[in-house]
C-alpha cells in the first residue's frame, strides 16, 4: 500500500487505477480503532474527508469516469472488493462536487489530526450549511451528471484502462477459483494437495501486490507454476497452470520427461513390492 491519501489520489490521475482502489482499505485502516467498529457511513465520510484535504478538482471525476465506465463493462473486470471501492469513491465524488461547486468547500478543510470519532463528529456539524433537502436534490444532479460523463468517456482511454486492469485481476480471479476448487476436490491420496494449496495462496498475495502485468511479473508467476507442476497436479489442475502461464518449449520438454519417469515408476511398482519411492517437495520458488 501507498502511506497517504495524497498518493492515492495522484494514482488516479496517472491512470493507476487498481493502486487507487486500495484507497478505501487505506483509509479504514488509517483509522481503525480497536474501540469502534467502522461501518459504510464511516467510510463515505473518510473518503470526502481526505478528498476534499487533498487537492480534490473536478478533473478527478474525469479520471473516475473512465474507471467506472470499466467497472461497468459486460465483461466485469471489477468484481467484489474492488467492486466496492469503486461504488464507494463515486458517491463521494458526487458529495465532493457539491461541496466544490457550491462554494461549501472552505468548511470542510481542518488540519488538525482527528480521530475516527472526532471527523464523524466534524463532518456532521458542517451539515448545517446546507438544508438537506436541497443538498440529497443537488447530490441526485451531480449523480446524473457524471453518469452522462461515464457514457460520453473517450472509449480508447476505457479500452486501455480494461487492458490494464484485466492483465492483472484476470489472474487474480483465476487464482482465486484455481484455489477454492482444489481444496473442495476430494483427493484422499494426494499427499501434495495441501502443499499446492500453500503455493497457490502465496501466488495469489503476490497477485495482490501486483498492479500491472510487467515482464518481472510474469517471470515470477513462471517460477510459482512450475513449483505447482512439480508436485504431481491432477489433470483439472492442469488448465489453470497452462492458462495462468503458458510454458515455453524447454519447460514443455521437462515436463514431458517428469511425466515418462512418473510412469516408468509405476510400471515398476506395479511389478515389485519391494520398491518404494517416495519424492519430497522441494524447497518454494524465489519470493514465494
Amino acid at each position: 500500500m501507498l502511506s497517504s491519501s495524497s498518493e492515492y489520489i495522484q494514482a488516479l490521475r496517472e491512470g493507476n487505477y487498481l493502486r487507487f482502489l486500495e484507497w478505501p482499505q487505506f483509509i479504514a485502516q488509517q483509522y481503525a480503532t480497536a474501540d469502534y467498529t467502522q461501518d459504510a457511513d464511516d467510510t463515505l465520510n473518510l473518503l470526502i474527508f481526505e478528498w476534499l484535504n487533498n487537492g480534490f478538482c473536478d478533473n478527478d471525476v474525469q479520471h473516475l469516469a473512465i474507471l467506472y465506465a470499466v467497472h461497468d463493462m459486460e465483461s466485469r473486470p471489477l468484481r467484489e472488493n474492488l467492486s466496492y471501492a469503486v461504488i464507494a469513491i463515486s458517491i463521494a465524488a458526487f458529495q465532493c462536487r457539491v461541496y466544490l461547486n457550491n462554494n461549501l468547500l472552505p468548511h470542510y478543510l481542518c488540519k488538525d489530526k482527528m480521530n475516527i470519532r472526532q471527523l464523524s463528529s466534524f463532518m456532521k456539524s458542517k451539515a448545517v450549511h446546507m438544508d438537506n433537502a436541497l443538498f440529497a436534490e443537488k447530490v441526485t444532479a451531480e449523480q446524473v451528471r457524471f453518469f452522462s460523463e461515464v457514457e460520453a468517456v473517450d472509449k480508447n482511454a476505457v479500452n486501455k484502462a480494461c487492458e490494464k486492469i484485466n492483465s492483472i485481476v484476470q489472474l487474480r480471479y483465476l487464482i482465486e477459483e484455481y484455489r477454492r476448487t482444489l481444496e473442495l476436490a476430494e483427493l484422499p491420496e494426494d499427499q501434495l494437495k495441501s502443499t499446492r494449496i500453500s503455493v497457490i495462496i502465496r501466488l495469489g498475495r503476490y497477485l495482490d501486490e501486483q498492479m500491472e502485468l510487467t515482464p518481472e511479473v510474469t517471470e515470477e508467476i513462471a517460477s510459482y507454476v512450475k513449483k505447482l507442476w512439480e508436485m504431481h497436479p491432477t489433470v483439472f489442475e492442469e488448465d489453470y497452470l497452462k492458462t495462468l502461464s503458458p510454458l515455453s518449449f524447454v519447460d514443455n520438454s521437462w515436463k514431458l520427461v517428469t511425466d515418462f519417469g512418473l510412469r516408468f515408476f509405476s510400471v515398476l511398482q506395479l511389478n515389485t513390492t519391494t520398491l518404494a519411492i517416495t519424492e519430497a517437495p522441494t524447497d518454494a520458488p524465489k519470493n514465494a
